[in-house]
């Protein structure tokens, strides 16, 4: 079998949406001086997903590859009997195997895709997918009218309960999970290796055993990783706006401009929910932005930051907000740009309000980071 040639450029998530409303998924990792990854394909309106998973121990010059096909129900591991397809789906192909070539040049990657089925001829499928945009820098306009934060009290103090939650961050970057911030991008490989060589690891330091075959316990462990630094498919957010400042406020700078800025994202979650179908899976699944309000085991920061989370299987998550809520021409995430200039007040205020480092982060920790901001700087 002759190797695909996959330098550093190739690494990545490519996706997009074919000409028939097919949704197409490629992500792929470097391992030693080759590549694996996977290609999903999800035919509209069926809740299926096809799989072919390829691999190479060396770079080369790209050839077709024979890759072997598997049919998956929407997030479940279970692998849909070629039978039992043609008895429900008929007028449809359904290959057991495929040739495919990958080919990345000027930021895009071609793919292709050869079918032979003893009924026909080969047919060829080909798409060229984008690069993703998820390193470059932000493209969100932030509200030109809130500005202060004396506008942004005024804001959320006028917003109705329960429909928005926020996030604040120190920085006006895109948005991103920390996992598709590592060069990690296979999250099959993900939740099949790493989490449960994580999770061996870990249950010997918890006095709760997270049984991984349950939907909730599933949730809480990734929750209970995602608060404690490793990196996984979940952005942290939460129902209080004043929770969401503090983190956008929270770290000193040892150097800034007049002209410095944190920022606060407000997400429509109430029209989200509403206007998409949420999934608790990170496999087999489009990509998708899902809300989770996981259990909050082992995990006491989960109730006073009152927190939750969204699973995220896209690298740019930004330009995915974006591109729907221009189908549904309904703006869902809002950015507010804040001065940093305003962080001591700000801090101070929310210190009143009993949010601090202290409350957020119960323990050691947190209390000496909150004396170490009253006490340095204040």
């Amino acid at each position: 079998m002759n190797e695909m040639n996959v330098g550093d450029t190739m690494q990545g998530q490519w996706q997009d949406m074919t000409g028939d409303g097919e949704v197409i998924v490629v992500e792929i990792d470097r391992r030693g001086t080759g590549y694996e990854g996977q290609i999903y394909l999800y035919p509209p309106n069926l809740g299926i997903a096809a799989v072919a998973y390829f691999s190479s121990d060396t770079e080369g010059p790209i050839v077709r590859q024979k890759v072997g096909l598997t049919f998956h129900q929407y997030g479940r591991a279970a692998v849909i009997p070629i039978e039992e397809l043609k008895r429900h789906h008929p007028d449809r192909r359904w290959p057991q195997a495929i040739e495919l070539s990958l080919k990345e040049e000027n930021g895009t990657l071609t793919v292709e895709a050869f079918a032979q089925l003893h009924d026909g001829p080969e047919t060829t499928e080909s798409v060229i997918l984008p690069a993703s945009q998820s390193t470059d820098a932000s493209e969100l306009s932030a509200d030109a009218e809130i500005v202060t934060w004396d506008s942004f009290k005024k804001l959320v103090g006028g917003l109705e309960v329960d429909r928005y939650i926020f996030r604040g961050q120190p920085v006006q970057k895109r948005l991103r999970s920390s996992f598709h911030r590592t060069n990690r991008k296979s999250l099959l490989t993900y939740i099949n290796f790493d989490i449960p060589r994580l999770h061996r690891a870990i249950s010997t330091s918890t006095s709760t055993y997270f049984d991984l075959t349950d939907d909730n316990h599933y949730a809480a462990f990734m929750n209970l990783l995602q608060h404690h630094g490793y990196p996984t498919p979940l952005l942290d957010w939460t129902h209080s706006p004043y929770v969401a400042s503090y983190f956008a406020f929270r770290h000193a700078r040892q150097t800034s401009a007049s002209e410095d800025r944190v920022r606060i994202f407000m997400f429509d979650a109430r029209r989200w929910r509403k206007d998409f179908p949420q999934y608790n899976s990170l496999v087999y699944t489009p990509p998708h932005f899902s809300l989770l309000e996981p259990l909050a085991l082992e995990n006491p920061r989960s109730a006073p930051q009152q927190s939750l989370s969204a699973i995220v299987t896209v690298d740019d998550v930004e330009a995915y907000l974006q591109k729907l809520g221009k189908q549904t021409s309904h703006d869902y995430l809002r950015v507010f740009d804040l001065p940093y200039s305003e962080r001591n007040s700000v801090l101070k205020e929310l210190r009143f309000m009993g949010i601090t480092a202290a409350s957020l982060f119960p323990g050691f920790d947190g209390m000496c980071e909150a004396m170490r901001i009253q006490h340095f700087e204040g």
